[in-house]
């Protein structure tokens, strides 16, 4: 019987299990602590020690040895693009992606368009870049804007566009921080407007065929991180068999085996275009190729690695047939964009959550475990894992049919209190912009604001009081019964009392008007109930509670206090400033180590994103926050430091 890992997670490992499940093949899943849902699919699984193990080639390759798996399926992100993981396999584990060589290709963007090049394939102008000087040359030879680029990057990682020489620095080192091999180059940014980003996905059976399944427009984007996505492209059909014909020359060179993308940008209004990178994977989005094929991808990549088979025993054909209708993916985050789409964590059960269906209406998403002894039916969005929570595919015979089942998938879904990204996705689908195909990858950046507020018409079902009558005017977003999720904005009327049987309680209102995540501590002994009128309520802390709010881990900064420097987000340390490293008991300054103005003072990683957090003035450290170091996991609000003025004599030293 064939055998396969899935070394991977979240919504693409439920697909890939599935898929495999349907052919008859045994199944093994990974998983760690608190993220087991897609191993409840898995014949078996196998739980990893800690989150960087999904990196690990060694430990990898040791679990699919120990339990005599037939084949490894990488999924996408983590280790589907890794060479060392494929060379890593013994003669008897097959890897279900391309050759070792092409993936020392693809995931070296610089030997990529080294090989576009050779082949008469248009890029864009770059080169490989060892320093800040590197970069400061090529800009004299070709101006801003450019963009600086981690050779390995991917999923909008290790990307920043540079506008002037005091960028340069600070974008160099960032990018080099989002890169596993440390390599960067740097090319040309295409950044004005009308630059669609279009990728044509390849099939290849390794045995000399190779075929297309046409095209996908992945445009709206922020940050270079792709979010709706919609097949096919509305560009001239002239210029997507122009991109078709350069990535079939290209996987014919390398004698492509699976499935494989081909990315370019095109400039709708010139027809010029460029080619980007390979993808030697199955995609986030390959979904709406499906959708507007027919035709199961990850069920033909799984068939593609077993014995004799062939494109042309798949009945795949070159040319294929033409799409048919529109699919539209919308990507689901744990990100809120009304404030700067910073990471929503927070835990969900299965009762919080509805997921839309219906005609042209499909879903893939993690959040829908299969009940099992072994695992918690809780789940929890953190920092360790990328924000997506579904993938919501809408299918229509015209463009205006599949935006209209979309919206109305974003209406009907519910989610718990968790905060996403549903407002954003509507405000695109609403726009008129969207509607008309008037979209370019720089689109979104210069009309959040505007795609916000049409989104924040819809409803929002985690708004809703359970038991309400229709015509009730309510301002509490909690139940009537049970728990409930703290969110800014919820009103509750409190009495109060001391426990003194003769003492006269008193009526209060509490409005939460903010809540930092890890302010709380971990257990707190009451329960706040709600309803539609004021209601007596016994709160109190016990003493372990109170334990541990004195030992927590932080301290919370004071928003008023212009001296404090507070996390912006939830992230882990990944950098500090030498004047934070070099912090001793109260006094960080005693080495003369002064913060600058716009200098970082933390780094912080966000779903294998790196954000910096800056001085807002010239200041000596006064004190680190408690708890401040690298490798923490820091909450939103927390206080990194406090700053003194940097005129401030320093304290004697005796």
């Amino acid at each position: 019987m064939l055998k396969v890992l899935v070394a991977n997670r979240g919504e693409i490992a439920v697909r890939i299990l599935r898929s495999a499940g349907e052919l008859g093949w045994s199944t093994v899943a990974i998983y760690t602590d608190g993220d087991e849902s897609h191993a409840t699919y898995a014949d078996k699984a196998v739980k990893l020690d800690n989150v960087s193990d999904y990196l690990d080639v060694g430990k990898i390759v040791d679990i699919a040895q120990r339990l005599q798996c037939t084949h490894l399926h990488p999924g996408y992100g983590f280790l589907s693009e890794s060479p060392a993981l494929a060379q890593a396999l013994s003669d008897s584990i097959t890897f279900i992606g391309p050759s070792v060589e092409t993936l020392r290709i693809s995931s070296d963007k610089l030997l990529s368009r080294n090989l576009a090049t050779s082949l008469g394939v248009k890029i864009a102008t770059g080169t490989g870049v060892l320093s800040t000087d590197d970069v400061h040359a090529f800009v004299r030879s070709e101006g801003f804007p450019i963009m600086i680029k981690a050779l390995d990057g991917g999923g909008g990682r290790g990307i920043r566009i540079v506008d002037s020489d005091k960028h340069v620095e600070e974008a160099f080192h960032r990018c080099l921080g989002e890169s596993p091999s440390r390599q960067i180059f740097v090319e040309k940014a295409l950044t004005g407007p009308f630059w669609k980003h279009i990728e044509i996905q390849v099939v290849g059976d390794g045995a000399g065929f190779v075929t297309h399944l046409w095209e996908r427009e992945c445009s709206i984007q922020r940050r270079f991180q792709k979010i709706i996505e919609v097949a096919p492209s509305r560009l001239p059909r002239t210029v997507i068999n122009s991109l078709v014909e350069s990535s079939l020359k290209i996987a014919r060179h390398l004698n492509y085996r699976g499935l494989g993308t081909f990315e370019y940008l095109v400039n709708s209004r010139t027809l010029d275009w460029v080619f980007l990178e390979i993808n030697p994977r199955v995609q986030v989005e390959h979904t709406i190729t499906e959708e507007v094929t027919g035709i199961d991808l990850v069920r033909t990549q799984l068939l593609l690695f077993t014995p004799s088979t062939t494109l042309s025993s798949l009945s795949l054909s070159n040319p294929p047939p033409p799409p048919k209708g529109y699919a539209i993916q919308l990507r689901l985050t744990a990100e809120d964009p009304s404030r700067s789409f910073r990471l929503s964590p927070g835990t969900l059960k299965p009762a919080d959550v509805f997921w839309p269906s219906g005609p042209g209406i499909r879903v893939d998403t993690w959040l829908s475990a299969r009940p099992s002894k072994d695992f918690s039916p809780l789940w929890t969005i953190g920092t360790e894992f990328d924000s997506l929570l579904a993938k919501i595919i809408a299918r229509g015979q015209t463009f205006e049919e599949a935006s209209q089942k979309a919206r109305r998938t974003l209406r009907e879904l519910s989610i718990g209190d968790l905060v996403t990204n549903r407002i954003l996705l509507a405000g695109v689908l609403d726009h008129q912009d969207w509607l008309d195909g008037s979209i370019d990858t720089l689109w979104l950046e210069r009309n959040t604001e505007e795609v916000l507020s049409l989104g924040k018409s819809l409803a929002d079902p985690t708004h809703t009081i359970k038991g309400a009558s229709r015509d009730q005017t309510v301002a509490n977003p909690a139940t009537t019964s049970g728990t409930t999720l703290l969110q800014p904005g919820a009103l509750f009327s409190l009495t109060l009392s001391s426990g003194d049987a003769t003492a006269t309680p008193t009526k209060h209102s509490l409005t939460l008007s903010s809540i930092s995540h890890n302010g709380f501590p971990d257990q707190l002994s009451g329960l706040l109930q709600t309803s539609f009128s004021p209601t007596p309520l016994e709160f109190s802390l016990s003493q372990s509670t109170s334990a541990a709010i004195a030992s927590s881990a932080f301290e919370l900064a004071n928003p008023n206090e212009a001296s404090h420097v507070a996390s912006p987000l939830t992230g882990k340390i990944v950098e500090l400033h030498p004047a934070l490293l070099a912090a001793k008991g109260d006094v960080a300054g005693e080495h003369g180590r002064l913060i600058r103005q716009g200098e970082t003072v933390v780094i912080l990683s966000v779903m294998k994103m790196e954000s910096a957090v800056t001085a807002p003035r010239d200041a000596f450290v006064k004190r680190l926050g408690k708890g401040i170091q690298v490798g923490v996991v820091l909450g939103e609000g927390m206080l990194i430091c406090i700053l003194g003025d940097p005129l401030q004599s320093l304290p004697s030293r005796l």
